[in-house]
């Protein structure tokens, strides 16, 4: 049963709301955040990492009262600041503090901001998690569900995201969510936990009202984490949106997206020796040979000048197109039986998802 001044998840994240009733402050360690972050959750720790390690060893070997003693110690010093953003937060909007489990340092923290009466999350974060994940399923089988296929490099990332100003259609980007490319050198920095991951997909399909979802044609892993599997059923069964693209336009967009935009922000240097590993990683499926050939090409271009010169990768790009990603293309989809509503470049199926 809830308290009178507790909101339960279902409350907090009513279906079809756009968005969650209430702001939720976020009181745990930032290493349990890590773990598994709410998207627009506000992380506002009532303990820093080491002093929730503090607090846990003692009440080990002591038990709570001391416990509280020692979190009341270590933190005396601090904690009219964090009162203060606390305070900050749930001024001007509804709001419930969440920890882990809807105890006591959520507790804490609404009675050190009494007044205003600020409910806390009735179970906590694995309320609120178990919550998420259960809805994944049902929050797929009311829509109706299309995927984007086409074969690396023919901007099915940038349909999605033009696609997102459509009113009717809620976009799903498992990429951007998993902070990933989904290929071999698709690392766009640390991936994010595999419970963020599927938190980031659950909530807008939960709250969200649109009758239809769009998302790109994925294989189960997304880098190191892998499609919760009410999204791969529909990844894999839905209809599909046939993308196309020129091979000039290909190699232009592979080339800004995995040699220039890395270079700008990791320097060449960095992203020449990424590159040139991740090449090497299909040395068995290329062969040797043309692996160095390629590995040569990239060193070429970093000697010349020629980084930003499309043209320069052209002899590593069209061979990994032509070797490697178009034939994994061609064998996984869409020559599987599914049904293909539409085909075409970004702009016809842009006018076809608006029609």
């Amino acid at each position: 049963m809830t308290g009178v001044n507790e909101v339960r998840p279902d409350q907090l994240l009513p279906p079809r709301a756009g968005r969650p009733a209430r702001r939720i402050i976020d009181v745990r360690a930032p290493r349990e955040v890590a773990k598994g972050a709410l998207p627009g959750a506000l992380p506002l720790p009532i303990l820093s990492d080491d002093e929730r390690d503090a607090v846990g060893a003692r009440y080990a070997q002591e038990g709570q009262d001391a416990a509280v003693e020692e979190g009341r110690i270590r933190t005396q010093a601090d904690m009219p600041r964090r009162v203060r953003a606390w305070r900050q937060a749930a001024e001007g909007q509804p709001s419930a503090f969440m920890c882990w489990r809807g105890g006591m340092r959520s507790e804490l923290a609404q009675r050190f901001t009494a007044p205003p009466q600020v409910p806390r999350v009735a179970g906590g974060y694995k309320a609120v998690r178990a919550h998420l994940v259960a809805s994944l399923a049902p929050s797929l089988a009311r829509r109706t569900a299309w995927v984007v296929t086409g074969p690396t490099g023919s901007g099915k990332t940038e349909l999605l995201h033009a696609a997102m100003s459509l009113p009717s259609l809620l976009v799903l980007d498992l990429e951007g969510a998993a902070g990933h490319r989904g290929s071999t050198f698709g690392a766009d920095g640390p991936q994010p936990a595999q419970a963020t991951f599927e938190h980031r997909l659950a909530l807008p399909l939960l709250l969200g009202r649109e009758e239809t979802v769009l998302l790109e044609d994925e294989s189960r892993n997304v880098g190191r984490l892998h499609l919760p599997e009410a999204v791969y059923e529909v990844v894999r069964r839905a209809p599909l949106l046939v993308l196309e693209d020129d091979l000039d336009a290909r190699v232009r967009r592979i080339h800004r997206d995995y040699a220039l935009a890395p270079a700008r922000r990791d320097g060449e240097a960095a992203t020449l020796a990424a590159l040139a590993a991740s090449v090497r990683r299909l040395r068995r499926r290329l062969g040797a040979e043309p692996t160095e050939r390629m590995v040569a090409a990239l060193e070429d271009a970093h000697a010349q000048g020629a980084w930003d010169d499309p043209e320069a990768f052209r002899g590593v790009i069209e061979p990994l197109l032509h070797d490697y990603y178009d034939p994994l293309y061609r064998k996984a989809t869409p020559a599987d039986g599914r049904t293909v509503l539409a085909r075409g470049t970004r702009e016809e199926l842009l006018a076809w998802l608006n029609g």
